[in-house]
C-alpha cells in the first residue's frame, strides 16, 4: 500500500490494470519503458471528448461575437493606418513594431503575424468586430485541440479522462476571458496554439526519429514568435517537457531543440534589424507601470513578487477580476509587508518542491516550472515591460496549473489513472464536475463585462477602483457621451461623471499630463466651459509643454474669444514643431483671416489642404468669404461648390 502514497510521474504507465492495491498514480516505471501507443476509451470513441471541449469552450464565449471592439482593439484594426491597406501592408508588418501604424514610435512588440491576420479580415470583410470575435473563438478552438492532442500524448499511458479533465478546467476558467473576449488577444491565443503545436512535433521527433517533425516544430515556432514574443521561453520549456516524459539522452534532446535555437537567433536578428530602428522609444513610466514608482529595487521585487502571488490567488478563485490594475491598485510594498513575505514564501516553497522532485520526474515539479517558466517574460523581474499586471499574462501559465490541480485531487482519491472513468473515479467527478459548472457561470458573467468599452471601464470602476488609468478611461467614456447627447439634463449628468473620475485619476496619479488634456475636452464638449477647459489644457502644457493637442486646443479658445495674436502665437509653434497637424493649421489660418491678414490666411488654409484634401466645411466657407472680400469671385465661387460638397457628405464617425 506504501505505493499509492508516491508522487505521480510525468512519465505515464503503459496501458495495462494496476496490481491490486495499486493505483496508476503511484505506479512508476523507468521512462524507457514509457509506451508511445495510446490507452483507448472503453466506452467512448475519444474524438467526442475532444467535440465535447470545444463545444463548451465555444457556447460559453459565444456571446462574444457580438461585442464591439475594447481597450486596443481599434490600435489593431480601425484605427490603424497601416491596416486600413488591407493585405498589401503586409510586408510592413514585418518591418515594424506592432503599434507603429498608430503611435510612429518603437514599441518593443513585435507581431507580424497577428498583424496579418488582422489585414486578410480587412481585405474579406472590412472591418468587423463580429467577424473578429468569431475568429478569436475559431482559434480558440483550435487551440483546445492542439492542447488536448499534446497532452494526450504526454499522458499516453493514462485513461483519455486524463488530459480531458485537464483540458475542462483549462478550458472554462474565468481567467481567461480578457484573452478571449479581446480581440487585440488574439496574440495570446495564437502564441500558445502555435507553441501546443510545436512541442507536440518535437514529441513525435522524439518518439519517431523523423527529421520532418524537426523541420514541422522550427516552422511552428517561427511563426509563434511571429506572434508574440512570450514563445520565446519554449526554448526551455521543450527540453524540460522531453525530459519529463520521455527517456530520451541528452543528445536527442538537443537534437530537438536545435530549431528552437536556430528560429530564436533569427527572431532576435529581425527585431534588432526592424523595430529597434522605428522612432523614438517608448519610455516606461509609472502611468504604465506601477512597478517604476519603487524607489529602491527591493521594493520593486517585492511587488512584483506580490503580484505572482495574486496571480496564483486569481487561479485559485478567480475574484474579482479586472480588465486593469494600474497605479495605485497595487501599492509598493517591502519585504517588511506581511503580503512580500508571503508571496516570498510560496516562491521558495515552489522552486522548493519543483527541485525535488526533478530527479523523480514528479508531475508537479513539471506543473511548477512550466508555470514559472511561461510567466517569466510578464514577471517584471527580468525586464521591465508596458504593464504592472494582467489576467492574459497567465493565459499560457494556467495550463500548468490545471495539470497540477487535476494529480493533486488525483493523488488525494488514488486514482487509478489507466482506467480512469466515471464510474471507478467518481470522487474526483464530484469535485471537478461543480468547480466547472462555478467556472462557466463566472466566465458568462464576467465575459458580459466585454460587450463594450462603457461596460468595461463601468466593471473596472468597481473591481479597481484605486487605479488612474480605470478611472481615466471610464472619464473618457462620458467624455464621448457627452457631445452626442442632446438632452441637457443628461448632458450634465455624463459632465459630472467624467470631472469626477477625471479628477478621481489625477489624484491618485498627479501630474499626469494626458488626464489634464483630456479633461479639457471634457469641458469643450460641455460649452461654455472655456475657462476650465483653458485651465486644464494649461496644466497639461506645464508638465508636457510640446503637447501637441493641448497647444492647438489653447489656441483654438484664444481663437474664439477674439485673441488673435496669442492664437498666432501659441499656433505658430505648434506649426513649426508638427508642420502635419492640419486642424492647428486651419486654426492658424483663421487667426490670420480674423486678424486681417488674407494672404496668410489663404496660405495656411491651403497647406492644410495639401496635407489633406478632405477639410471641414469651415475650411471652405472660410475660403469662400476671404476670396469675396478680395473680389475673387471666380475663387470664391470654386471655392463655396467644395463647400457643398463637404456638406453634402455624411458626418465620419
Amino acid at each position: 500500500m506504501a505505493k499509492q502514497k508516491q508522487t505521480p510521474k510525468a512519465n505515464p504507465p503503459k496501458a495495462k490494470a494496476p496490481t491490486p492495491g495499486q493505483t496508476g498514480t503511484g505506479n512508476t516505471i523507468s521512462s524507457k519503458n514509457i509506451p508511445t501507443t495510446q490507452s483507448a476509451s472503453k466506452t467512448i470513441p475519444e474524438y467526442w471528448f475532444i467535440v465535447l471541449l470545444i463545444a463548451l469552450g465555444f457556447l460559453i464565449n459565444a456571446p462574444t461575437i457580438n461585442y464591439d471592439y475594447t481597450l486596443d482593439d481599434p490600435f489593431f484594426t480601425k484605427d490603424n493606418p497601416m491596416l486600413k491597406k488591407g493585405v498589401s501592408a503586409i510586408p510592413e508588418f514585418f518591418t515594424h513594431a506592432a503599434y507603429f501604424g498608430v503611435f510612429k514610435n518603437h514599441d518593443a512588440s513585435y507581431r507580424p503575424l497577428l498583424l496579418t491576420s488582422f489585414a486578410v479580415e480587412k481585405e474579406i470583410f472590412g472591418f468587423n468586430p463580429k467577424v473578429s470575435h468569431l475568429v478569436n473563438l475559431l482559434i480558440f478552438s483550435l487551440q483546445i485541440l492542439a492542447l488536448f492532442l499534446l497532452l494526450r500524448r504526454l499522458f499516453g499511458g493514462y485513461s483519455v479522462y486524463v488530459p480531458f479533465c485537464i483540458m475542462l478546467l483549462f478550458v472554462l476558467h474565468p481567467i481567461h476571458t480578457e484573452v478571449v473576449a479581446s480581440i487585440k488577444s488574439r496574440d495570446e491565443l495564437l502564441a500558445l496554439l502555435l507553441t501546443a503545436v510545436c512541442t507536440l512535433q518535437s514529441i513525435k521527433f522524439i518518439d519517431t526519429g523523423k527529421t520532418k517533425y524537426l523541420i514541422f516544430s522550427g516552422i511552428w515556432f517561427f511563426l509563434a514568435l511571429m506572434s508574440k514574443e512570450t514563445p520565446i521561453t519554449f526554448v526551455g520549456i521543450v527540453p524540460l517537457t522531453i525530459y519529463f516524459f520521455r527517456d530520451a539522452n541528452l543528445k536527442k534532446i538537443l537534437t530537438a531543440c536545435a530549431p528552437y535555437l536556430l528560429v530564436s537567433v533569427i527572431y532576435m536578428v529581425m527585431r534588432a534589424s526592424f523595430i529597434e530602428s522605428d522612432g523614438q522609444k517608448v519610455v516606461i513610466g509609472t502611468n504604465n507601470n506601477a512597478l517604476m514608482a519603487a524607489t529602491e529595487y527591493s521594493m520593486r521585487l517585492a511587488t512584483l513578487l506580490y503580484i505572482q502571488l495574486k496571480y496564483v490567488v486569481l487561479l485559485i478563485i478567480p475574484h474579482p477580476l479586472s480588465y486593469d490594475y494600474s497605479y495605485n491598485q497595487i501599492p509598493i510594498i517591502g519585504f517588511t509587508n506581511i503580503k512580500a513575505l508571503a508571496a516570498l514564501a510560496l516562491i521558495i516553497a515552489l522552486l522548493v518542491v519543483a527541485y525535488k522532485g526533478l530527479k523523480s520526474k514528479s508531475i508537479f515539479s513539471y506543473s511548477i516550472l512550466f508555470y514559472l517558466g511561461s510567466v517569466a517574460l510578464t514577471s517584471n523581474l527580468f525586464v521591465i515591460i508596458g504593464a504592472t499586471m494582467a489576467e492574459r499574462f497567465v493565459y499560457s501559465a494556467s495550463l500548468g496549473f490545471c495539470i497540477a490541480v487535476f494529480f493533486l485531487l488525483a493523488r488525494l482519491f488514488k486514482i487509478d489513472l489507466v482506467n480512469m472513468d466515471f464510474r471507478n473515479s467518481a470522487k474526483v467527478f464530484y469535485v471537478i464536475i461543480p468547480v466547472a459548472l462555478l467556472y462557466s457561470m463566472k466566465t458568462i458573467a464576467r465575459n458580459d463585462d466585454w460587450k463594450s468599452n462603457l461596460a468595461l471601464y463601468e466593471s473596472g470602476i468597481t473591481t479597481a477602483p484605486d487605479s488612474w488609468r480605470a478611472n481615466n478611461l471610464l472619464a473618457v467614456a462620458y467624455t464621448k457621451m457627452i457631445s452626442a447627447e442632446k438632452d441637457p439634463v443628461k448632458k450634465k449628468e455624463l459632465y459630472d461623471k467624467a470631472i469626477q473620475h477625471f479628477n478621481n485619476s489625477i489624484a491618485i496619479l498627479p501630474g499626469n499630463a494626458e488626464v489634464y488634456l483630456l479633461k479639457g475636452y471634457a469641458n469643450d464638449f460641455m460649452g461654455n466651459h472655456d475657462d476650465s477647459a483653458l485651465a486644464a489644457y494649461k496644466t497639461t502644457l506645464q508638465y508636457d509643454p510640446i503637447n501637441r493637442e493641448a497647444n492647438n486646443n489653447v489656441g483654438a479658445i484664444y481663437l474664439r474669444h477674439n485673441q488673435y495674436k496669442d492664437a498666432i502665437d501659441i499656433l505658430s509653434k505648434t506649426v513649426a514643431r508638427d508642420s502635419s497637424h492640419t486642424e492647428a493649421i486651419a486654426n492658424l489660418a483663421a487667426a490670420y483671416g480674423n486678424s486681417g491678414n488674407l494672404p496668410q490666411a489663404i496660405s495656411y488654409y491651403k497647406m492644410a489642404m495639401r496635407i489633406n484634401p478632405e477639410q471641414p466645411p469651415n475650411v471652405y466657407q472660410s475660403l469662400t468669404n476671404i476670396y469675396r472680400i478680395m473680389g475673387d469671385s471666380a475663387q470664391s465661387k470654386h471655392y463655396e461648390q467644395l463647400l457643398r460638397q463637404a456638406l453634402s457628405k455624411p458626418p465620419q464617425q
